[in-house]
């Protein structure tokens, strides 16, 4: 990626996504490695807790979400030798259930796009796991009809509720 003139916000609000897209695809290993380097060169200290703490994901639980597994890692499951994706999803379940004390039945595909981020091997492997149901990342509404195991779904960051209603009808369309 060539070099950039780093000094102001908006300079690396723009660098941020071309990081990102370069970097979930390295294997694991290489990619701490990278986010390692880059905070290093940023003089940061990266947090153990990188979306959520274990007492965040008890009280979303404690007040009536559902909490689904991931992965430990968030690998790109089709960048990974199927055992390497197994473990990642065990993992994550086994260790969910543990703090949870119940069953993690939900499952979501690490970035989501089918085909490029996880393929028909990793619906089947969710399945044979027990989990009931995984996301996908394409945009849409589930329909009776969809795969259990492939739900669309979309996020509503709309900040009116006019806005919102546009945002649900419209991918209600597309489902």
């Amino acid at each position: 990626m060539g070099q950039h003139d780093l000094r102001s916000i908006a300079a690396k609000r723009q660098v941020i996504p071309a990081l990102l897209s370069q970097i979930k695809y390295q294997p694991i290993a290489q990619r701490l490695e990278t986010v390692g380097a880059i905070a290093e060169i940023a003089k940061v200290d990266l947090p153990d807790h990188l979306m959520m703490t274990s007492q965040q994901v008890k009280a979303l639980r404690a007040a009536g979400m559902g909490i689904g597994a991931h992965t430990v890692h968030h690998p790109i499951l089709a960048c990974l030798e199927p055992d390497e994706a197994e473990q990642e999803i065990v993992g994550s379940r086994d260790y969910l259930q543990g703090l949870l004390g119940e069953p993690v039945t939900l499952f979501a595909y690490p970035n989501g796009k089918p085909e490029t981020d996880y393929r028909r091997e990793h619906v089947e492997m969710a399945r044979r796991l027990g989990f009931r149901a995984a996301i996908s990342t394409v945009w849409g509404v589930a329909r009776c009809d969809s795969d259990f195991f492939q739900l669309p779904r979309f996020t509503p960051w709309e900040r009116s509720r006019g806005r919102f209603g546009l945002s649900l009808l419209r991918n209600y369309r597309r489902g």
